[in-house]
């Protein structure tokens, strides 16, 4: 069996290649990118940028993180970057109950959104970019966006994908970063078995005020370690993960609990779970690594 973990080096050249592809960055974003805008099923307009690839490789879907755009850099890079390298890629904003939002929402504001309305807006993309292009899709999920990933995968029997890479995977109801705790979880279940689904204060993720609806909170509460773990187990011939090192907000043990799940890991020596600095071309050749393959 192939083993897949391994450890990428940084090479001085790339702090030469940095400064120049950032420049690249700067221009081709404006350039290559096209609005695609389309009606949710819950009459939102939703918009994603859209660049056109030149090859035959099958095309590229990548969700963004938490409360995030497809503007955030970790995810704007690796756009721009692989579509240079001829892919087709997509790069949706999830609406997170907002009309043809296209800016990340602040922890405080109210969050009317749930881990199952953003799967059914990933899987309206997934659909128009099967049907534009005529071939399965590959999906690349950052951090938090790896979890809606793994919801439509769950709830659509990975339907029209060819493979999925998950750039720093986490999960919610603990670990580092958490804000959420078991008491706000019991608030939410003690209210939702009283046949109420109140509008109240939570945390969740990095956020330590985070004001939703009891459902729409164990939505994501529920996604914890262990259900993240057996679905990425239960597809995981479909699934690869890039984890960083020195990732602060993964636990060490969570690294080792995927490495026993999958052997189809890369790990990348010194990078954070952005990926930022030098570390994005150890990423970007990680991932055009995988979509070789």
């Amino acid at each position: 069996m192939l083993n897949w973990v391994f450890k990428m080096k940084i090479h001085p050249l790339l702090l030469i290649k940095s400064f120049f592809l950032l420049l690249a960055f700067l221009v081709t974003s404006a350039v290559f990118a096209e609005t695609i805008q389309l009606t949710s099923a819950v009459n939102k307009k939703i918009n994603a940028n859209f660049y056109q690839g030149k090859g035959d490789a099958n095309p590229v879907l990548m969700l963004h993180g938490f409360l995030q755009t497809n503007e955030f850099p970790t995810i704007n890079r690796l756009a721009i970057s692989l579509h240079e390298s001829g892919y087709t890629v997509l790069s949706p904003n999830l609406s997170l109950g907002l009309n043809n939002r296209k800016q990340s929402i602040d922890c405080e504001a109210i969050h009317t959104h749930s881990m199952d309305s953003d799967a059914k807006e990933l899987a309206q993309w997934i659909d128009w970019l099967h049907k534009k292009t005529g071939k399965p899709v590959t999906l690349i999920g950052h951090s938090a966006g790896g979890l809606v990933i793994l919801n439509y995968m769950e709830n659509n029997h990975a339907k029209s994908i060819n493979q999925t890479i998950l750039i720093s995977v986490s999960y919610y109801a603990s670990g580092p970063a958490a804000r959420e705790t078991i008491e706000h979880a019991q608030k939410a279940r003690k209210a939702i078995e009283k046949g109420r689904n109140p509008l109240d204060k939570y945390a969740l993720n990095y956020c330590e005020t985070y004001p939703t609806y009891a459902r729409d909170f164990l939505s994501y509460y529920n996604w914890d370690r262990d259900k993240t773990n057996a679905v990425i187990l239960k597809h995981k011939k479909l699934i690869s993960l890039i984890l960083g090192t020195e990732d602060k907000r993964i636990e060490k043990n969570w690294r080792q609990q995927l490495q026993k799940t999958t052997n189809k890991i890369m790990l990348i020596d010194g990078a954070n779970h952005f990926f930022d600095q030098t570390h994005e071309f150890d990423l970007i050749d990680a991932v055009e690594t995988l979509l070789s393959n």
